[in-house]
């Protein structure tokens, strides 16, 4: 295996990682499998190091075995959870819009309660989400007056850059959704391509908030009473993210069985098909998000009871 290989592997690791420790493990790697081909396994092994770097880089690895920061890092991976679960609640709501038009009337009552369990379960998370941001607020001003905001200010300021955007935009659209017609809403691609675009800077505005939240809480000096309510707090959006998933396949299924015609109803329907490309893509940010949650509750679940509260 070339040397150039060898680099390629490498750029699994973050820059301030390659270029501290970079040269030694090219070195590692040219002794151990010079002139061979690196065995699968010491791939994936050498891919899941560089991940587990970036991770412990941008604070949702815990850089060592202590439960507070355990707890920390685990908190903060629900919290990314959440932010996919925001995006993909959103496209479930645009998609599932007079979804019970298309039911009988008799066969409603269990992609209703399925809906409305999502909803709920979005308002409660949502609710946990802020009281979590609240909790931390004092720990985030003494840390600025401290000096600490040169260390946070570029992704604050480009989640205050991005969010902007996306309200600006929004204000937008929502007044030229209001002006036309619904024969031209529905008439040609572009307007389909508009929503599309709103949604991708609405996705990058979630994305960047998120972000910016995970750089400030890595470095905020927080006390054992507030990790441990934050880990509490991150247990109970993981449950509200079970109910959000659990109630959508509970939806989907429900509406597939009684009323098939309603998924190509949508542009990104197809005819006789019951998962649409909508669906899918909301179905796959959930599984992503409910993998992440539940790694970060697991972190939380194992090391909480060691974090004294006093």
């Amino acid at each position: 295996m070339s040397a150039t290989q060898f680099e390629r592997l490498l750029q699994w690791y973050s820059p301030a990682w390659r270029s501290r420790y970079g040269d030694e493990l090219v070195a590692l790697m040219e002794d151990t499998f010079a002139g061979e081909r690196v065995p699968l396994r010491d791939k994936l092994g050498i891919v899941c190091s560089g991940i587990s770097e970036h991770l412990r880089e941008i604070g949702l690895e815990a850089s060592g075995s202590h439960p507070g920061e355990q707890v920390r890092a685990g908190s903060l991976l629900v919290l990314c959870a959440w932010a996919l679960f925001v995006i993909a609640s959103g496209g479930f709501a645009k998609f599932a819009e007079h979804w019970d038009a298309a039911m009988p009337q008799g066969e409603r009552w269990l992609p209703g309660g399925a809906y409305h369990t999502v909803a709920w379960a979005g308002g409660v998370g949502a609710v946990v989400v802020l009281v979590a941001g609240a909790v931390t607020l004092p720990a985030f001003t003494r840390f600025v007056r401290e000096g600490g905001w040169t260390q946070v200010r570029r992704p604050v300021l480009r989640a205050l850059v991005v969010s902007s955007t996306a309200f600006l935009m929004s204000i937008g659209v929502i007044a030229w959704a209001h002006h036309i017609g619904s024969q031209q809403h529905n008439g040609g691609w572009w307007p389909h391509g508009v929503l599309v675009l709103w949604a991708l800077v609405i996705a990058a505005a979630i994305g960047s908030c998120t972000a910016a939240a995970v750089a400030a809480a890595r470095r905020l000096q927080l006390s054992p009473r507030v990790l441990r309510l934050e880990g509490l707090l991150a247990l109970l959006v993981t449950l509200a993210i079970i109910a959000i998933i659990g109630g959508t396949l509970v939806w989907w299924g429900a509406v597939a069985t009684d009323a098939p015609r309603f998924f190509s109803a949508d542009v990104f329907g197809a005819i006789g098909s019951t998962a649409p490309l909508a669906m899918i893509i909301v179905g796959l940010l959930m599984l992503a998000g409910l993998v992440i949650a539940i790694s970060g509750a697991g972190r939380v679940a194992r090391s909480i009871r060691a974090v004294s509260p006093s």
